[in-house]
């Protein structure tokens, strides 16, 4: 199954680093993989590889600042979260839609990655979404005990970049990030509405997307808990939603969380519907 790392240019011309993974044959369909906040594309790489195996395209991509797409020392990037879903969403959907154009390409996002669909301008050029533990980031709709929780690691933010310049992963956001993407994501926590909220409405295109769109969450996924999750569905108004609560249990599974869908084992009863939606067989 070949995986061929490449680079390819941001909507502002900035080289983000990706990996096309190809089906042996033609494939059945197309997937671009959107990224949770502080999560480096090989994380996402058995998904990849073994959606290929079974037909469908895929590519998985850094947001500038993150992994590969990382340009220089962090303390001198000003990328923000905005950055990742106006300019490197936008550019990795045109890149796949370009690569693939005879067949209908399709957008997974975790976490951020889903939210990034309705920030992106591109978002309504897909074929179909998937979205998988993603939900509003507006703190006021965290259980009282998740949102003081987050406080207080937003609380520590400013006070680290004021000493390194960037946040450091060990903060418990993944891999070490640019100062204007946590400031920005903190930011729109604290706002009601989260993105919409502070972007409004009509600068997103939640509720522009039409196509359809099936959304996958945890009840043990403390990032993005019922209430956020439903929040998130909401805002994509004209789109044809599906919604599937996937319990630990129901997969003979411990845990599953906010990270352990992209974990091969069980959940690939899971991945073989994701299959079929992008192949078009479901």
């Amino acid at each position: 199954m070949p995986a061929t790392d490449l680079t390819f240019p941001a909507a502002d011309g900035r080289v983000l680093s990706g990996t096309v993974f190809a089906p042996p044959g033609r494939p059945e369909g197309a997937l671009v993989i959107c990224s949770a906040l502080g999560v480096p594309r090989p994380y996402y790489r058995k998904f990849a590889v073994w959606l290929a195996e079974r037909g469908v395209a895929v590519l998985t991509f850094d947001y500038r600042g993150v992994g590969g797409s990382v340009a220089g020392p962090l303390r001198k990037d000003r990328s923000t979260l905005l950055d990742w879903g106006r300019l490197d969403v936008s550019a990795a959907i045109g890149f796949a839609l370009d690569t693939w154009p005879d067949h209908a390409v399709w957008g997974l996002g975790h976490s951020f990655g889903g939210q990034s669909f309705g920030i992106s301008p591109r978002g309504r050029d897909l074929a179909g979404a998937i979205v998988v533990a993603a939900g509003s980031g507006d703190l006021t709709l965290y259980p009282p005990a998740l949102r003081r929780r987050y406080q207080l690691q937003m609380a520590a933010v400013p006070l680290v970049t004021a000493i390194t310049g960037y946040v450091p992963g060990r903060l418990g956001i993944g891999a070490d990030l640019p100062a204007g993407v946590v400031g920005q994501w903190a930011a729109w926590c604290r706002t009601p509405g989260y993105a919409r909220g502070a972007l409004g409405i009509e600068g997103t295109h939640y509720h522009h997307l039409d196509a359809p769109m099936a959304f996958y969450d945890f009840p043990d996924d403390t990032y993005a808990p019922a209430g956020p999750s439903a929040e998130l569905r909401s805002w994509y108004t004209a789109a044809r939603v599906t919604h599937r609560t996937v319990t630990p249990g129901e997969l003979g599974m411990d845990t599953i969380g906010h990270f352990g869908f992209f974990r091969p084992g069980p959940t690939e009863a899971v991945w073989a519907e994701i299959r079929d939606r992008v192949a078009g067989a479901a």
